[in-house]
C-alpha cells in the first residue's frame, strides 16, 4: 500500500516537472539540450527508482520534442534581411557515408527490426539537427561546460561513495550483483550514478578532458580553479571503475592538450607519470588488475573467427548483427547471428565496425574521426577565449576516442555517443559564431543579421 502510494507520488512529481520543463524547452530548445546533458549521467538511477518502465524513454523522449521546438522555433529570415552566415563542416561527407550505408545495411540485412541497429548507432546525431535550427550561443556553451565539469565532479563523489559503502550495501539498494555490482581481483568496480563501470569511468573521462582544456586555460576563474583542485579526485573515482579505456584515453587526451597547447604542463605531467609507474609495482592488486594478460586472451580468443567473417562479408552482416543492438534483434527474431554460438559482444569499436559493415563502413567511421580531430585541432588555434579552449577539450576527447575504441565499443556506450555528436554540434555553434563575427564586411554588419548556423554542404 506505502510502495503504491510513493510511486504514485512519484508519477505525479514526474508529470508536473515535464509539463514545466516542455513549457521551458518550447521556448527556448537550447535548454532541452542542456538538459539533456546534466541529466544523462543519471540514468543509471532509475534501475532503483520506483518509476514506471515508460520512464526509461525520457531520453529518447526529450530530444526528439526538442527538435520538434527547434523546428517550430527556427528564425525565418524576412526579405531583404541578410541571410545567416554558415560554416563548412568537413566531417559531414564521412558522417554522411556512414549513417546511408549503415541504414541500408540494417534494413537489408533485417528489414524493419534493423531499426533498432539504426537507432542505436544514429539516434543522437539529431543533436547536430538540434543546434543547426537552434544554436549555442557563447552563455549556453558556457552552461554546457558548467554541466560536465560540475556533473563529472558529483559522479566521481558518489563513486567514491560506492566504494566506500562496499557491494553488500549496493545490492540492498536493488543493484544486481553481477550485473550493476561488478568486481575484479576481490575490488569493486565502481559505477557511480550508471548502470555499468564502463560508462562511467568514460564519462569521468571526457569530463576531466573537456573542462580541464577550459580550466588550464583560464585557471583565474572560480569554477575553473575549483574544477582543478578536484580533478585529483576524479582521476582516482575514474580509476576505481577499472576501466583501461578510460585511462588509456585519459592519457592520449591529455598529451594531445600538452603537445598542442599547454606545453608547460609536460614537465610535470611526466614527473607524476615516473612516480605512478613506481609506486604501481610494490601494490600488487592493483596491478594484477589492471595489468593481467587474461583480457587480452578473452579479447583475441575469437578475433581469427571475426576475421574470417569479415573476409568471407566484405560489405559486413548488417548494422546491428552485434553489440548492444545484437541482443535486441535476436530476441525479435528468435535467432543469433551466422552460426556464432551467442550474439558477438566485441570490445573494440573498429572490428565491431568491420564486423557489421565491412571496409568500407570501417573507412567511413576513421574518416569521420580523423576529419573531426583535425577541423577541432585548427579551430582550437583560431577561436578567441573559452571557446578556443573548449575546441582542444573536444579534440582531445577524439583523440581518446580513437584509441579506447581499440579496447571497447565507446561510441555504443550510452551517454558517451550523446556527447560525441553533442559536443561536435557546440563546436560548429562556436564556428559559426566566430565567423559571423570577424567574416563580414562593415555593411554587412550594418544591416540586421539572423542567428549564425553551420552548414552540411
Amino acid at each position: 500500500m506505502i510502495t503504491t502510494a510513493i510511486a504514485v507520488l512519484a508519477a505525479l512529481v514526474v508529470a508536473i516537472a515535464a509539463v514545466i520543463v516542455a513549457r521551458a524547452v518550447y521556448f527556448r530548445p537550447q535548454l532541452g539540450v542542456l538538459l539533456l546533458a546534466a541529466f544523462v549521467p543519471l540514468n543509471g538511477l532509475l534501475v532503483i527508482l520506483p518509476l514506471p518502465g515508460l520512464v526509461s524513454g525520457w531520453k529518447e523522449g526529450l530530444l526528439l520534442y526538442t527538435l520538434i521546438c527547434a523546428w517550430l522555433r527556427r528564425r525565418r529570415v524576412p526579405a531583404g534581411e541578410v541571410a545567416a552566415p554558415t560554416i563548412l563542416l568537413p566531417w559531414w561527407p564521412a558522417a554522411a557515408l556512414f549513417v546511408a550505408f549503415g541504414v541500408a545495411s540494417a534494413l537489408i540485412s533485417f528489414g524493419v527490426i534493423g531499426f533498432v541497429g539504426i537507432k542505436v548507432t544514429f539516434f543522437y546525431l539529431l543533436l547536430v539537427v538540434v543546434l543547426w535550427l537552434a544554436p549555442f550561443d557563447a552563455r549556453d556553451r558556457d552552461h554546457l561546460v558548467s554541466v560536465l565539469m560540475g556533473m563529472g565532479a558529483f559522479t566521481s563523489l558518489v563513486g567514491i561513495a560506492q566504494l566506500l559503502a562496499g557491494p553488500a550495501f549496493l545490492v540492498s539498494l536493488g543493484y544486481e550483483y553481477g550485473t550493476q555490482v561488478r568486481t575484479s581481483g576481490g575490488l569493486l568496480r565502481v559505477f557511480s550514478t550508471f548502470n555499468l563501470p564502463f560508462p562511467f569511468g568514460l564519462y569521468v573521462m571526457l569530463s576531466l578532458l573537456v573542462g580541464g582544456a577550459v580550466a588550464l586555460a583560464n585557471p583565474s576563474r572560480r569554477r575553473n580553479l575549483l574544477f582543478l583542485c578536484f580533478a585529483p579526485v576524479m582521476v582516482v573515482a575514474m580509476s576505481t571503475a577499472i576501466v583501461r579505456a578510460a585511462i588509456l584515453g585519459l592519457a592520449v587526451g591529455a598529451i594531445y592538450m600538452i603537445v598542442i597547447r599547454f606545453r608547460a604542463l609536460a614537465a610535470p605531467v611526466i614527473a607524476v607519470a615516473v612516480l605512478i609507474g613506481a609506486i604501481l609495482p610494490f601494490v600488487p592488486t592493483i596491478t594484477s588488475v589492471f595489468f593481467s594478460s587474461s583480457s587480452l586472451n578473452e579479447r583475441s580468443g575469437r578475433w581469427n573467427e571475426v576475421i574470417e567473417k569479415i573476409r568471407t562479408h566484405p560489405f559486413g552482416e548488417g548494422l546491428g548483427s552485434s553489440g548492444a543492438a545484437a541482443d535486441r534483434i535476436s530476441t525479435a527474431q528468435g535467432t543469433v547471428f551466422s552460426g556464432l554460438s551467442t550474439n558477438y559482444q566485441p570490445d573494440n569499436y573498429y572490428v565491431k565496425t568491420a564486423l557489421e559493415l565491412g571496409p568500407i563502413g570501417l573507412w567511413a567511421v576513421i574518416a569521420l574521426l580523423l576529419s573531426s580531430l583535425l577541423w577541432c585541432t585548427r579551430l582550437s588555434r583560431t577561436l578567441p577565449g573559452q571557446d578556443g579552449a573548449l575546441t582542444l577539450g573536444v579534440g582531445a576527447s577524439i583523440v581518446a576516442s580513437l584509441f579506447a575504441s581499440l579496447v571497447a565499443t565507446y561510441f555504443e556506450i550510452f551517454p558517451i555517443d550523446v556527447y560525441f555528436w553533442l559536443l561536435l554540434g557546440v563546436v560548429g555553434c562556436a564556428a559559426a559564431q566566430h565567423e559571423s563575427s570577424t567574416g563580414r564586411s562593415p555593411s554587412d554588419r550594418a544591416a540586421p543579421a539572423s542567428r549564425p548556423t553551420f552548414a552540411s554542404s
